[in-house]
C-alpha cells in the first residue's frame, strides 16, 4: 500500500514538473507551424494549385526544420545534462558548437532554394502550373533559412534551460505579423498589390526576421547566459568536440533519414494524383493541431529525464520513462477520439473541392487510430532514448521503421495492390505499430541510460 502511494507521489512529481515546460513548448511548436499553416489556408482561397506548390515548396522547409531538430535536439542532451549538473561553462560551449552547425546548414539551404527552385519542385510534381507557383513561393522564403537557424538553436537551448516562456512569446508575435501581413500582401490589402502565392513568401521573410531579431532583444534584456561572448562560446576542451559528434550524428541521421522517408511519402501521394496530395496536405495540418501537445510534453521529458541523468539520479530517470509509457497512451486515445470526432469540421475551412474533402476526412480517421501509437513512438525516441544519449538505438528503430516497413508497404499498396488513396495510408503507418513494441522493451531494460557529459 505504501509502495503504491509512493509512486502516486512521483507521477504527480513528474506532472508538476513536465507540464510548466511542456506547455509552452508545445504552444510554441503550434504557433510554428501555423505560420505554414496560415499560408496554406489563405492561398486556399486562390486555388488547389496554391495549396499544392506552397506545401510542395515547404517540404524544403520541413526537411531544413528537421535537419536543425537533429542537431538541436543532438543538442540538447548535452544542455540537458549539463543544467543538471550546473555547468554553465559547458552550456555554452554547446551553443557555440551548435550555431556552426546550425549556420552552415541554413547557408547550404539558402543558397539550394534561391539557385535551384526548379530543380526542387520538380523533384516532387511534373504539374508545371504547381512547379511555377511552387518556385516564386521558394525562391523568397529560401533567405530564411540562416534567421530560423539563429532562431531555433536558441529557442531550443532557452526551453532546455526550462525558459520556454520566452521563444514562446516571441513565436507568438511572429505568427501575428506573419497571419497581418499575409492577408496585406496576398489578397492586396492597405494599398499594396494582390501578390497571391509570392506574397504568402514574403510575410514569411519579415515575421522570420523580426522573430529573431526580438528573441535577442529579449535574451539581452534577460542577460540570459545563452547570449555568451564569442570566446566562451568557442572554448572547447580537449575531446569535447569528439564527443559531441559521436553522440550527436545519430541524431542528425536520424532526422535527416525520416525527413527524406516523409519526402518520399509525399512523391508517392503525388504519384496518386494532384488531388490526393492536396488531402494529405491539409490532414497533415489538421493533425499537427492534435499532434503539437506531445512535442511539447516529448520535448519536456527529455529535459526533466536528461537533468536527472546529468545529476547522477539514473534510478529517478528510468522511473520517470515508465511513467511517461504509462501516462503517453490514455492521454493519447483522448486526442485520437477528438480528432475522430471533429475530422468532418476542420477540413471546411481549406475551401477544397468536394472530392478532395472526403479524401481528407478519410486520411484523418487513419490519423486518428495511429495517434495513440504516434505519440508513445514520440516519447521513447525523443523524450526518452535520446535524453540518456542512446542515440544509435534511435535511430536504428526510427529510421528502419520507415525505410524497412513504411515505404515498402506504400509502394506495394499503390503499385501492386493499386489501392486508393486511404489504403496506401493505412499501409504506411503501419510502421507504428511495430515501433511501439520495439521502443517499450528498450525503454524497460535500461540499457538507454548514459551520462553524456
Amino acid at each position: 500500500m505504501q509502495e503504491i502511494h509512493h509512486k502516486k507521489v512521483k507521477i504527480r512529481t513528474f506532472v508538476k514538473e513536465m507540464l510548466p515546460l511542456a506547455i509552452p513548448v508545445a504552444l510554441h511548436e503550434f504557433l510554428m507551424s501555423s505560420v505554414h499553416m496560415v499560408d496554406t489556408i489563405m492561398v486556399g482561397h486562390i486555388s488547389e494549385t496554391a495549396i499544392a506548390s506552397v506545401n510542395l515548396a515547404g517540404q524544403v522547409f520541413f526537411v531544413f526544420i528537421l535537419m536543425m531538430v537533429g542537431i538541436c535536439s543532438g543538442s540538447a542532451i548535452f544542455v540537458a545534462q549539463y543544467f543538471g549538473d550546473n555547468d554553465k561553462k559547458g552550456i555554452q560551449r554547446t551553443i557555440g558548437l551548435t550555431l556552426i552547425l546550425a549556420i552552415f546548414g541554413g547557408a547550404l539551404f539558402t543558397i539550394g532554394a534561391v539557385v535551384f527552385p526548379q530543380e526542387i519542385i520538380s523533384f516532387y510534381t511534373k504539374d508545371t502550373q504547381v512547379i511555377a507557383s511552387g518556385v516564386d513561393y521558394l525562391k523568397i522564403t529560401g533567405w530564411t533559412f540562416p534567421f530560423v537557424a539563429l532562431s531555433f538553436v536558441y529557442g531550443s537551448v532557452l526551453r532546455t534551460m526550462h525558459q520556454a516562456k520566452i521563444p514562446l512569446f516571441v513565436s507568438i508575435f511572429a505568427l501575428v505579423v506573419s497571419t497581418g501581413l499575409n492577408f496585406v500582401f496576398i489578397f492586396g490589402k492597405l494599398g499594396f498589390p494582390a501578390m497571391g502565392v509570392e506574397g504568402a513568401a514574403l510575410a514569411t521573410l519579415f515575421a522570420r526576421l523580426l522573430e529573431l531579431a526580438i528573441l535577442f532583444a529579449v535574451m539581452r534584456f534577460k542577460k540570459s547566459v545563452a547570449l555568451a561572448p564569442m570566446k566562451r562560446l568557442l572554448a572547447f576542451p580537449h575531446g569535447f568536440v569528439a564527443k559531441y559528434v559521436s553522440t550527436n550524428y545519430p541524431v542528425l541521421l536520424n532526422e535527416m533519414g525520416w525527413v527524406i522517408g516523409v519526402t518520399l511519402y509525399n512523391k508517392i501521394y503525388a504519384g496518386i494524383s494532384t488531388q490526393a496530395l492536396t488531402a494529405v496536405v491539409v490532414a497533415d495540418n489538421i493533425f499537427m493541431l492534435f499532434f503539437v501537445f506531445f512535442f511539447g510534453t516529448s520535448s519536456a521529458t527529455s529535459i526533466l529525464i536528461g537533468n536527472k541523468i546529468g545529476a547522477r539520479n539514473f534510478a529517478l530517470a528510468q522511473e520517470y520513462a515508465k511513467i511517461v509509457h504509462k501516462l503517453t497512451p490514455p492521454v493519447s486515445i483522448g486526442f485520437g477520439l477528438i480528432l475522430f470526432a471533429t475530422s468532418w469540421v476542420f477540413p471546411r475551412f481549406y475551401g477544397v473541392e468536394a472530392g478532395t474533402l472526403d479524401m481528407t476526412i478519410f486520411v484523418l480517421w487513419a490519423y486518428a487510430f495511429i495517434l495513440p501509437f504516434k505519440t508513445f513512438n514520440l516519447h521513447t525516441v525523443n523524450g526518452i532514448l535520446r535524453s540518456g544519449g542512446d542515440t544509435k538505438y534511435a535511430l536504428a528503430m526510427d529510421i528502419g521503421g520507415i525505410w524497412f516497413i513504411g515505404l515498402p508497404m506504400a509502394l506495394f499498396a499503390r503499385d501492386v495492390l493499386h489501392l486508393p488513396l486511404i489504403g496506401v495510408v493505412i499501409f504506411l503507418l503501419s510502421e507504428e505499430i511495430i515501433k511501439t513494441a520495439v521502443g517499450f522493451f528498450r525503454v524497460r531494460s535500461g540499457k538507454w541510460i548514459n551520462r553524456v557529459i
